[in-house]
C-alpha cells in the first residue's frame, strides 16, 4: 500500500518536473478538437457559433457576427473548466481512509480522466453605427489533462496546453445589411504537450522524464500567426424567422508556429472551414435561437488525426453542432436577463444557463453550461463529461 501511494506521489512530482525541463517531440494521440477561446454560451448550445454570433465570442467562431452586435461591450471573464471525473475524484480521495488496501486505490484511480481549463482575457467590441465594428481580446488560457487506464500494465495519459492569444477583427454590413463580412487576425503564443500515453513502469524507470511525455518551456513560447474570415447571408426567404446562412475559414493559410529545428509541438494548424445555419425570431420580451452548424469541413483538424487519415460519415457526426437559446428581457443583441440553453455536441447533449442580475446591464454576468466531447483516438471512444462556469465583470 504504502509502495503504490510512493508510486502515485512520484508520478505527480514527476508532473511538475516535465513542466521546467526541455522541449521534446511528441505525436497527438487524442481525437479531441480543441480549440482555443471556445465560449460558454456556445458550449451551452452545442458549441454553435458559425451562423448565430452576437457578442465577443465571435471573434473566435465566425469574425462576421460581430457586424450583429448593436452597443458597447467591454469583459473580462474568468472561466473554470471541470470534468465530471475530477470532481468525483476529488471526493472519493476525500473518503479514502488510510487502511485502503491496494485495490481499492487502483480502483479508484483507473478509468479516470481529469480535466481542467481555465481563459482569462479582456476584450472589447465596439460599434461604429452602421459601418462597421471592431473587436479585439487578449488572454490566457491553460488545459491539463490526466488519465489513469489498464489495470494490468497501468499507463498514463497526460496532456498540457497553454495559449497566450491576441485576436482582433472588423466586421461591416454590405448590400443593405444583407451579408455580414468579418475578417480578423490572430497571435498564439503555445506551450503544449500533447495527450500521450506512457505506462507507470517506464515513468518509474525512465531518468529523463521528458522523453516519456515531453515538456515546455513556460518562458519559451512558440509563436505563430493567422488570420480568420467570415460572412453571414441573412437569407430573405426566411425574413420572419430572421434566418441567417453562416461560413467561417479559420487559421487561413495556416497556423504555423515558430519552432527550431527538429521541434515538432506545437503542431501546425491546417486552415478549418465551417459553415451554419441560424434562426432568431424574437417576439418582445422573448428571444429565441436556433443553430446549427458543420465544422472543420475537410476534416484536418490538427488534433484529428483519426479522421484525418480515414473519412467518413461518422467523422461528420463528430463535427455536427445544434444548439437552441431561450432568453427573457434582452438587454441588448448579445444577452438576457435570464437565458437557458441546451444542443448536441458530437451527438452528446449539453445545456447552460445565463444570469445578468443588475437586468439592464452587463455589470456582472454569470455563465454556465455542461456539456461532452470525444477525447478518444477512435470515433465514439471516451467521451468526457464537463461542466464550465463563467464569471464576467463589464458593460
Amino acid at each position: 500500500m504504502l509502495l503504490l501511494r510512493y508510486h502515485i506521489l512520484s508520478f505527480f512530482v514527476a508532473l511538475i518536473i516535465v513542466f521546467f525541463s526541455g522541449v521534446c517531440s511528441l505525436q497527438a494521440q487524442t481525437g479531441e478538437l480543441r480549440r482555443p477561446g471556445q465560449g460558454i454560451r456556445n458550449l451551452g448550445m452545442g458549441n454553435t457559433g458559425i451562423g448565430l454570433s452576437f457578442d465577443e465570442n465571435a471573434l473566435f467562431y465566425n469574425p462576421a457576427g460581430l457586424a450583429s452586435v448593436d452597443t458597447i461591450l467591454i469583459g473580462f471573464p474568468f472561466l473554470w473548466e471541470i470534468s465530471n471525473d475530477s470532481i468525483d475524484l476529488i471526493k472519493d480521495i476525500s473518503k479514502l481512509s488510510g487502511d485502503s488496501a491496494t485495490a481499492d486505490t487502483v480502483e479508484l484511480l483507473m478509468g479516470k480522466r481529469v480535466h481542467f481549463r481555465s481563459l482569462v482575457d479582456l476584450n472589447l467590441v465596439m460599434p461604429f453605427g452602421e459601418l462597421l465594428t471592431f473587436g479585439i481580446a487578449s488572454g490566457l488560457e491553460t488545459q491539463f489533462d490526466l488519465g489513469v487506464r489498464n489495470p494490468v500494465a497501468i499507463e498514463i495519459d497526460f496532456g498540457f496546453r497553454l495559449d497566450r492569444i491576441q485576436t482582433m477583427a472588423v466586421a461591416l454590413p454590405v448590400a443593405r445589411g444583407r451579408w455580414l463580412v468579418g475578417a480578423g487576425i490572430e497571435t498564439i503564443e503555445r506551450c503544449d504537450i500533447p495527450l500521450t500515453s506512457v505506462t507507470l513502469g517506464t515513468i518509474l524507470t525512465s531518468s529523463n522524464l521528458s522523453s516519456s511525455f515531453g515538456s515546455c518551456k513556460l518562458t519559451d513560447l512558440k509563436r505563430a500567426q493567422t488570420f480568420n474570415f467570415g460572412f453571414q447571408k441573412r437569407l430573405e426567404t426566411a425574413s420572419a424567422l430572421k434566418m441567417s446562412w453562416g461560413f467561417a475559414i479559420k487559421n487561413l493559410g495556416g497556423l504555423k508556429f515558430k519552432r527550431a529545428d527538429g521541434e515538432t509541438s506545437p503542431a501546425d494548424q491546417f486552415p478549418e472551414y465551417s459553415t451554419g445555419l441560424s434562426w432568431q425570431p424574437s417576439w418582445g420580451p422573448v428571444r429565441l435561437l436556433y443553430a446549427i452548424d458543420l465544422r472543420d469541413i475537410t476534416m484536418k483538424h490538427a488534433d484529428d488525426t483519426t479522421c484525418q487519415a480515414k473519412k467518413s460519415s461518422k467523422c461528420y457526426w463528430k463535427r455536427l453542432h445544434i444548439g437552441t437559446e431561450f432568453g427573457i428581457f434582452p438587454i441588448d443583441s448579445g444577452a438576457s436577463t435570464i437565458a437557458v440553453r441546451a444542443g448536441f455536441n458530437q451527438g452528446y447533449f449539453s445545456y447552460g444557463f445565463e444570469l445578468n442580475p443588475f437586468i439592464f446591464f452587463r455589470g456582472l454576468n454569470i455563465q454556465y453550461a455542461i456539456y461532452k466531447t470525444e477525447t478518444g483516438a477512435q470515433i465514439g471512444d471516451r467521451p468526457d463529461k464537463r461542466r464550465v462556469l463563467q464569471i464576467n465583470f463589464g458593460f
